[in-house]
């Protein structure tokens, strides 16, 4: 999923630190967000809720991805 915008103006649009928006790109948290935050991300990354993954966190070693 690529939305074209800087992880600051993610953070600002969505209401969250940028620290928050880097351990969810390194995998190293799961986003938790409040609906409004959540359809401000949707917004900000031009996805529906149901087009957005299950989740951002990478797959267990032995699962499938």
């Amino acid at each position: 999923m690529t939305a074209q915008l800087s992880q600051e103006q993610l953070a600002r649009d969505i209401g969250v630190a940028v620290s928050t928006i880097r351990r969810w790109e390194k995998g190293q948290a799961e986003p938790t967000m409040t609906v409004l935050q959540m359809k401000s991300f949707c917004e900000a990354v031009n996805q529906t809720l149901d087009e957005l993954p299950q989740s951002l966190l990478p797959p267990a070693e032995g699962e499938a991805a």
